[in-house]
């Protein structure tokens, strides 16, 4: 179970940063806006003064969240990796 779990997180978790990276390369100019501009319009918000796109704290803002994104889809590839062991592991059972 434990040898399921990992692998299902480590793909989960790699596949949740490849698909935010991949959403904000491919959607982020149809939109109009990508993962550093919406962090730096709600970073405005909450602390009511502007922030530049390429600003540190931004920056550290976009890892945090993809860093998120990542946990989240590690968190249900390790789950879907238990279901997927159990289930083979009582396909392949001998019946006695």
């Amino acid at each position: 179970m434990k040898k399921g779990f990992f692998i299902g997180a480590i793909c989960g978790g790699a596949l949740g940063i490849i698909i935010s990276l991949s959403m904000d390369l491919i959607l982020g100019g149809a939109l109009g806006s990508g993962w550093r501009e919406a962090v730096a319009h709600d970073l405005g918000a909450l602390f009511g003064r502007t922030f530049d796109n390429n600003s540190f704290i931004v920056v550290l803002g976009v890892i945090v969240v993809i860093g998120f994104v990542a946990a989240f889809g590690a968190l249900v590839g390790g789950m879907f990796g238990v279901m997927i062991t159990r289930l083979f592991s009582f396909l392949i059972k001998e019946q006695q």
